[in-house]
Order: structure tokens, then sequence, then C-alpha cells
């Protein structure tokens, strides 16, 4: 087991630190090229890039990558038991996306994620948009996922790990206000601060320790360093266990000076974490270096690359700064070369007996066409090896034959749609641990709103968190998570009418044929049909209910045989059927209102381990 006192943590942490230092090393050189010396007059780079690549990347693949909000699609392995479940995640995710504007977190990763790595915290946070009265059920204070962007200066990782999953720890520094920190400590005991050792804590100017840029205009602010570190593998004897929600030990450290005496301490008590057992962070990385933590971006794999080239752009651009244009004249008649000088553009002199030695016309300095001809290779090298070609810019000059172009846009397309499919990957990580607190935490209370309402028949229905009826056996691993597909990207106004058309012409060259050729899942069909299209709820269009009546065709979806979920029984053991008027009897809420209460128990014990990580 990991060595979990103050000072072997220390030491891990600053292994950490090393190596992570020497994968951003360059980074902050990128983010002053890519802003250029214009952005800010602090900047400390203060040199023109005629070749701005980084920029170039950034405005092109981002936009890509994350233009509108994620739609998720939430289906179960039981739907019998947990399909209602299914479905209220479905929309409390797609309202918790909207609400918290999603999309200008991810596009801070996304960028992140071209230039070296990034990294993003959930947490929970009290939920001040919701009156506790709102709700039968709702806690006095109810609780809201969060999502925070952790800087690449601030994170740490087991260095030895060569993926997350094998990550003995993994942290990240925060920056607080020692006046606040010790208020915090005093207003809240039960937290477990540890004033004592919040007292000795040493405030500190230095930007490199704060994890931020320079600013020596900054005035003293008297704030204190600390790591938060969750270790997955250490379960304190107070932890409630896996069971009910807690994984690992979140550990707060500081090193605490007094004088010249630098010691190590905690400065509060090692709690339980409560949250999904693959931990806290989302890590977003593009391509894998084997048996290395840290991922290799597009931008640093090519940076040798960018910089031959806009050093040789620099050296043309010298010398075409240098170029001169003179006129060389014989100096024997004063007069004659008053009058070149004086003449106009198209203005004929006479001069008699004029020799063709004595008006020289001379160039000095200039590109050469060898300066030329490199810049162009450099530039077709960079932008083969980083996938950005003239027809990604948008200009198209017709060099290439139609063939080269299809080649090389098919070659585009498969570079970025594995981009697209890794940073995907990351988000839909994100969402199912937004949605873990969703299914497990009993002080998540969410309305889902007007499209919960159609969807699930309710008046105003409700997603709230806590256990579930244990007989069912379903667990949260039944949940199956996606990204609707195309639901981040952009979209044009031509592009959606074109679908909607489509959509419209499907529907009725298909649907005469349903009843004809019953023995067609029509409902499967149009599911991937409408996945293909980019078009939300195309399998609910078709009351496949009255089609199978038209084609003579019996069975559980024609009216009156209806199966709800509550007639499935455990083990395969069903249950007797129930009347519509049975299935529709729900508890009551507020005023009377029947609400959808996916988890009706209590749920986990209250603990001290607030804030961070706890409950």
């Amino acid at each position: 087991m990991l060595d979990v006192t103050p000072t072997n943590m220390m030491a891990e942490i600053r292994s950490a630190e090393r190596l992570r230092d020497g994968h951003i090393a360059g980074m902050a050189d990128q983010v002053e090229r890519f802003h250029g010396p214009y952005y800010s007059e602090a900047s400390d780079t203060g040199a023109y890039n005629g070749e701005n690549h980084y920029y170039e990347y950034v405005s092109l693949i981002v936009p890509r990558l994350i233009y509108d909000n994620p739609r998720v699609r939430v289906r179960t392995r039981r739907p019998g038991t947990q399909g209602m479940v299914a479905e209220a995640t479905r929309h409390g995710l797609n309202r918790w996306v909207r609400e918290v504007r999603l999309r200008k977190t991810l596009t801070e990763l996304a960028t992140d994620m071209v230039f070296n790595f990034g990294v993003l915290l959930v947490t929970e946070e009290n939920n001040r948009g919701l009156n506790p009265i709102d709700h039968p059920q709702m806690p006095g204070t109810p609780m809201w996922p969060k999502v925070s962007r952790i800087s690449q200066q601030r994170f740490i990782v087991d260095p030895v790990a060569t993926c997350m999953e094998d990550a003995r720890f993994a942290g990240h520094k925060w920056v607080r206000d020692k006046a606040d920190l010790l208020k915090m400590a005093k207003d809240d005991p039960d937290a477990g601060w540890n004033a004592e050792a919040i007292e000795k804590m040493a405030t500190t100017s230095d930007e490199r320790e704060l994890g931020r840029k320079s600013n020596n205009d900054l005035p003293d602010r008297d704030e204190v360093v600390a790591y938060e570190i969750w270790v997955p593998e250490v379960d304190l004897d107070e932890s409630l266990g896996a069971d009910e929600g807690f994984h690992g030990t979140i550990y707060t450290i500081s090193v605490n000076t007094s004088g010249d005496d630098e010691k190590t301490a905690f400065i509060r008590k090692p709690r339980p974490y409560y949250g999904p057992r693959w931990g806290p962070y989302v890590f977003f990385g593009l391509y894998k270096v084997p048996d290395s933590f840290y991922p290799l971006s597009p931008l640093v794999a090519v940076e040798g690359q960018i910089r031959d080239l806009n050093n040789h752009v620099e050296s043309a651009s010298n010398s075409a700064a240098k170029y001169k244009k003179l006129i060389l004249v014989d100096n024997t008649d004063p007069k004659f070369v008053q009058r070149v000088k004086d003449a106009r553009s198209d203005f004929v002199i006479p001069v008699s007996g004029l020799e063709k030695q004595r008006v020289v016309q001379a160039e000095i300095g200039g590109m050469t066409q060898q300066q030329l001809a490199y810049i162009q290779t450099a530039r077709d090298r960079l932008d083969r090896n980083s996938g950005i070609t003239d027809a990604q810019r948008g200009n198209v000059e017709g060099r290439g034959t139609a063939t080269e172009v299809a080649v090389a846009a098919e070659a585009h397309t498969v570079r970025l749609a594995y981009i697209k499919q890794q940073f995907a990957d990351s988000v839909v990580q994100v969402l199912k641990t937004i949605a873990w607190f969703f299914y497990y935490d009993d002080r998540v209370v969410i309305p889902l709103g007007q499209e919960g309402q159609e969807a699930l028949g309710v008046e105003e229905p409700w997603l709230v968190g806590g256990d579930h009826d244990p007989e069912s056996g379903a667990t949260f691993d039944d949940l199956e998570l996606e990204i609707e597909p195309h639901s981040m990207e952009r979209t044009t106004e031509s592009t959606h009418s074109k679908r909607i058309m489509e959509m419209y012409q499907l529907l009725m060259q298909t649907a005469p044929m349903m009843p004809q050729m019953p023995w067609v899942n029509w409902s499967a069909l149009y599911k991937r049909l409408g996945d293909a299209l980019n078009v939300e709820g195309l399998d609910e269009m078709v009351d496949m209910g009255v089609v199978a009546q038209m084609g003579g065709q019996g069975g559980p979806e024609a009216p009156g045989e209806v199966r709800y979920a509550n007639d499935v029984g455990v083990a395969g053991k069903a249950r007797p059927k129930i009347t519509q008027a049975q299935n529709d009897v729900k508890p009551p809420g507020l005023n009377g209102t029947p609400d959808l209460m996916p988890g009706q128990l209590s749920g986990i014990e209250q603990s001290n381990a607030m804030n961070f990580g706890g409950r």
C-alpha cells in the first residue's frame, strides 16, 4: 500500500511535478506564439511569426470538436426494470448540460488538448437555483454536479502510471487566501480542518509556486498553496465502503514553513472520497505514447517543423526588407544627373551622344528563388504532417486533380475523425461521472422540464437521486451513455433544412410499406436512420401500435396490451399484470402533482466528508 505519511506524500508530489514540468516546458512558448506579440504588452516573446500555425490549427480544429452542447442518449441493459430510470437520467443530463453551459468548459478543454493535454475535475456544490420546498423529497441543501478545468501547471499524477486506471494517486494544486482558509476552518469545525497547521503555512507570491503567469504588478494577496490528492487504494476505517459509493481517500497536504524549518503536514483530516470508482478527474489527450502517461499533441509533434518554417520565412522577410533598386548615373555631367532625378515616369529626356553605360539600373538584396522554393517545401511538409491543407483552410486553387483532392479529403477525414473520437470519449466520461451522482446521491433533485414531461407522460417530472430498489438487481453499470451523433458539431441552416427534407421523404416512402412487411423491425431501422441523419426521435414519429393493427398483427404493442416497467419482476419472474389506472398511480408531490422518482429510498447516510470528494 502507498505510504501516505505527509513526508512521503510530498516526495511523491515533487516527483510528479518534475515529470509534468518536463512535458509542458515548451507549452508557454507555444501559447505566446499562438497569440502573437500584439495580444498583450506583457508578452514575453515579442517575436513575430510569419507562419502562425498554432492559431491556424486551433481555429480550424477546435470548432470541429465542440461547437454546441452535447446531447446525451442513455440506454439500459435492463429496460424492464430500469427503463424509466434511463429516460429520467437522459433528460436530467441534457438539462444539466444546458444549465451549466458545458460547451464553454469543453472549448477550453479542446484547446488544452491540441496544445498538450486537458484535465477536468468533477465535484458537487450547493444548488442555489432550487428552493428546498419545491419538492417533498428535496433535502435541506440540494446538491448539483460541478465541473472545473484544472490547469496543466496544477495537475499531478503518479509518475509511474501509464494511464489513469494505473495511477496510484492523482491530484491538483489549489490556492487560497490564508485568512479565508482560517475562517473556513473556524466556521466549520466538523469539516476536519487543522487550524494550527494552517496558521503555520507561509504565504507566497511566487508565480511558479502559485501555478500562474508572471505578473509583477499584482500586489501580495497573502495566498497559500496546498494539494488535494486522491488515493484510490486507501480506505479509511470510517469509510462506508464501495457499496455505499465511497472509493479511496482524499488527502489535503501543504508545506508549512515556520522560520527556517520546513515541515509537511495535513491541513485537513483525511476523508473518504464519495464518487465513482474511476475518481474525480477526467483526462483529455490525443495520441498515446507507449509506456507514458502524458499523450502527444498534434502541435507538439510538428513543433520542429513549425520552427523550421518560421526560421526560413523570417530569413526571407529580412532579405525582402533589405531589397533596394538603384539607378547609377555618370557624374561627369551634373545637369544630366539632375534631369534624371527630376524626370517623371514615362517622361522623354533628349540627350546628345547618350552612351548606354552612363545610366545603369541595379537591384541589391531581396528574396531569392531558392528561399521561396524551400519555404514552399517546408510549408508542404508541415501541412502534410499536421493534416491542414488548403482545402481545409477554404483556399482551393485547383492545382490538384479531382482524384488528388478526394484522396486528401479522405485522409483528413480519417485523421479528424480520430481526434473527434478521442475528445468525445473524454466527454462521455465526464457525463458518466455526472450521471453517477444523479443515480446515487439522494441530495440531487432535478426538475426535468417540458421535454421530460412529454417523454415520460408525467405532469411535472423530477429526477431524485439515491439508492434504488435492491430487489430489481439493477445497478448504475447497467446504464449505457453515448453522445448523439453530430450533436457537438456546427450545423448550418442549409444542412438542417436538407436533413428535414430527407427525413420527410424517407417517412413518406417507407410508411406505406410498414403494414405490408411486419417482419421488419421498423423502430430499430428508423433509430439507425435517425442517427445517420442527426434527427432525434425519428423512431417515435410513427405509431407502431397503429401500424400493427393495420397489418393485422397482435402482440404487446397493440392497444390494451401495453406492459409497464413494474410488471416485470426479479430474476425473470413476472408480476401480475396491472391496469392502466394502477400504473398511473405515483407518489404525490407538491400540491398533489405526481412526480417521477427513480430513487425513492433514503440513499447513503450523511458523513462529515463535505466539499471536494465528500458527502
